[in-house]
């Protein structure tokens, strides 16, 4: 009978593997089949045996399954699970296994009514622990759903291991998407998409595991289940039942899960529910499914943000929020759901394309060095980008990189796949849709961010590419911030003009975009209280434009509605390194070589020949571009410019200005008097004629190796 069963549900998985194509050996690449992996086909009898032992009957009705939460900090979790009565949940916490010294801490339960196949929870119950974890130590925890009850009954105990914070690990993950295997499921007992995507989805985070078993939390970047209906659907059900998968990995109890939220999850209210997310008191960013949040963690300031909400300020505003919780943060990682900046057939050019009006000036604008996306099932890795221009700073790292990477992760579960669009764009410098689960690995140190990614059998799947920071370094929006606020009254006509110079050589470089109207006219247009098309939008819920907003043949927005779009679709602007490196240190340049117009001495007598004297201005001219060559020095007295050889005449008294500028990057210009009681020098250049001699006092200006030295007399 056992025998019967493995082969009838065989050929149900052969039946619904529609366009499955086995793939013999993995390499870097693309598939141009579009395809759903329904069950790992090396192992169908350990499928069908996991099937048939564990997953069918309760486990496949446990949506309730604890999850566990990065808090606001690297010293903090949240933990959230289902109940089927509401009480006071609480939590047990210690380092000993039979947690004897555990400690309980409470938290709160929320009035829910959530049901799947078979099971209804009314409770959802969040509790959060503050400031208690030390890095590289193992803890224990138990939970129960009323702590307050005359016999409290207590899970049984698991094991939470924490890791370095200085240096860390995380895991990343793209639309594990349960139950989008082949039809849409029903979200019974029996359902084959969810029990198979249960499936592979374990077998990724066990492998995950396994090839990295320093990971500190994992990173979902959207669509965690299929279902896309509202809470008053009638088959509101399938959601919890798909839940039920993806809580089911073992991995879940032990590694903390930071998610973002999906379009197919915007419209119900679960998964608000399902975690306990840190940051939400504001509720920027929110739809009914929940809001944006951000963690931190060692030097790594992490914020997740909901695309499927366009109101630009909401989340502009929760970005300001925690850049200002973390001003020291040395790394700064945004996700999100849509892919803005991928490579998959059905979305990057659509309604990926749509929403980056909405999200990439938001990367710009905060400096962030890494943006984490999925919403098309294929792995993408762009070049640094930097208002839709891309920077090619080589194949394997990045060093010292203006621009934002952006990577939009493959299916954890193999669920679903779809083709890669037919033009490989401009911005992408690696893309691959073999069809196999897959994750990636985030190593990240003070100077290294590295991003390792794999299949579910623990194979490279693509390349690896580190950001490497070795210096402090401003960022471009910051630099051209300051030289567009120069005003140019306030320094001198040479000065200025190579500053203004260089900043219209980087706008041109970059193909700086104008202000950018559909960015305001999608922002003010959205109507987060509606999970349905609003006619006054140029695009629907989904994001894709119709009709007289649409390009011809697409539902992309039509030309001329966005200058980033537009620039992103035709333009197609691409730098290599030294293009841009080589604009920006002259940016740079200019900004410090900027040049004071000199300021007389004031007179103090009104003796035409002191008044001479008194205005006396030595220029110490140091050479930019060859800080070895030879000062230059000029004096002036008055009009009069005299030969660099001639004595400068001081009156007792009276003081004269050197000016010394530029000064060689890195090194301040000294000031040296050969004998302070006749005539002293500041450390600013001012020199003061202490009191009259027939001896002349040497004068020496130094910057770095390079000095001039000249002579100063003081009369009476």
């Amino acid at each position: 009978m056992r025998k019967m069963k493995k082969l009838t549900a065989y050929a149900a998985i052969a039946a619904m593997a529609i366009s499955a194509c086995p793939i013999t050996s993995l390499a870097y690449g693309e598939t141009t089949s579009k395809s759903t992996l329904i069950a790992d086909t090396q192992g169908i009898e350990n499928y069908q045996t996991w099937k048939e032992d564990v997953w069918t009957g309760k486990e496949s009705a446990d949506s309730g399954k604890i999850i566990l939460t990065p808090g606001k900090t690297e010293k903090d979790l949240g933990l959230c699970w289902y109940s089927k009565t509401k009480g006071t949940p609480a939590v047990k916490f210690g380092k000993k296994a039979d947690l004897s010294d555990g400690k309980v801490y409470e938290g709160k339960a929320t009035a829910i009514n959530r049901s799947n196949w078979k099971n209804t929870y009314l409770a959802s119950n969040k509790v959060t622990l503050t400031g208690i974890l030390e890095e590289n130590t193992t803890y224990y925890y138990s939970y129960t759903d009323d702590v307050k009850a005359s016999s409290p009954v207590w899970s049984e105990a698991k094991v939470y291991k924490t890791h370095g914070f200085d240096s860390f690990q995380t895991l990343l993950v793209g639309d594990p998407q349960v139950g989008a295997s082949g039809s849409t499921g029903q979200g019974t007992e029996d359902d084959i998409n969810i029990a198979v995507d249960t499936y592979n989805w374990n077998k990724t985070l066990t492998q995950a595991g396994i090839t990295a078993p320093n990971a500190s939390f994992i990173l979902s970047a959207g669509d965690q289940v299929d279902y896309a209906g509202t809470d008053d659907s009638d088959t509101k059900n399938v959601r919890e039942s798909e839940y039920a998968g993806f809580v089911y990995p073992e991995a879940l109890r032990s590694l903390a899960l930071a998610t973002t939220i999906g379009n197919h999850e915007s419209k119900g209210t679960d998964y608000q529910y399902h975690y306990n997310n840190p940051n939400t008191e504001d509720d920027l960013g929110s739809t009914r499914s929940g809001s944006d949040y951000y963690f931190s963690y060692g030097n790594t300031l992490i914020i997740s943000l909901n695309s499927n909400n366009r109101n630009i300020a909401e989340h502009r505003e929760l970005m300001k929020k925690a850049l200002e919780s973390h001003k020291d943060a040395k790394w700064k990682i945004v996700m999100f759901h849509h892919d803005i900046y991928g490579s998959g057939q059905p979305h990057s050019d659509t309604d990926g394309a749509n929403l980056r009006i909405i999200f990439a000036p938001l990367m710009d604008e905060f400096d962030i060095d890494v943006c984490l996306t999925g919403h098309d099932h294929s792995y993408a890795r762009t070049f640094q980008l930097i208002d839709g221009t891309a920077i090619d700073y080589g194949n394997s790292v990045a060093l010292n990189p203006e621009g934002t990477l952006y990577i939009a992760a493959g299916s954890a579960s193999g669920s679903k796949f779809y083709n890669l669009a037919t033009e490989k764009q401009y911005y992408i410098a690696e893309r691959s849709n073999i069809q196999y689960p897959t994750f990636s690995t985030l190593d990240i140190t003070n100077e290294e961010l590295t991003i390792r990614t794999y299949d579910y059998n623990g194979n490279k799947y693509a390349d690896d590419f580190t950001l490497f920071k070795s210096e402090d370094k401003e960022s471009l929006q910051s630099l051209t911030a300051k030289a567009g606020g120069v005003i140019e009254a306030d320094y001198t006509k040479e000065s200025y003009a190579t500053l203004k110079n260089a900043l219209t050589v980087m706008q041109t470089l970059l193909q700086v975009t104008d202000a950018d109207n559909g960015l305001k006219t999608l922002s003010e247009a959205y109507d987060k209280s509606l999970d349905t098309d609003n006619p006054n939008d140029p695009i629907n819920y989904y994001a894709y434009a119709s009709g007289e907003n649409a390009a011809e043949g697409t539902t992309r927005l039509k030309a001329g509605f966005s200058t980033l779009l537009d620039k992103t679709i035709t333009t197609k602007t691409k730098l290599s390194k030294a293009q841009f490196e080589k604009a920006y240190a002259d940016l740079n340049n200019s900004l410090k070589g900027l040049q004071k117009p000199e300021e007389p001495v004031k007179q103090t007598t009104s003796s035409s020949s002191e008044a001479k004297r008194d205005t006396t201005v030595i220029s110490i001219e140091i050479p930019k571009d060859e800080p070895e060559a030879k000062l230059t020095l000029k004096v002036k007295q008055g009009k009069k410019t005299l030969k660099s050889s001639s004595v400068i005449k001081v009156k007792k008294g009276k003081s004269v200005k050197i000016t010394a500028t530029p000064s060689i990057k890195g090194k301040k210009v000294t000031f040296t008097s050969s004998n302070k009681k006749i005539a002293k020098v500041t450390s600013k250049g001012k020199i003061t004629g202490v009191k009259a001699s027939s001896k002349a006092v040497k004068i020496t200006v130094k910057c770095g190796k390079v000095k001039k030295t000249f002579k100063v007399k003081v009369t009476k």
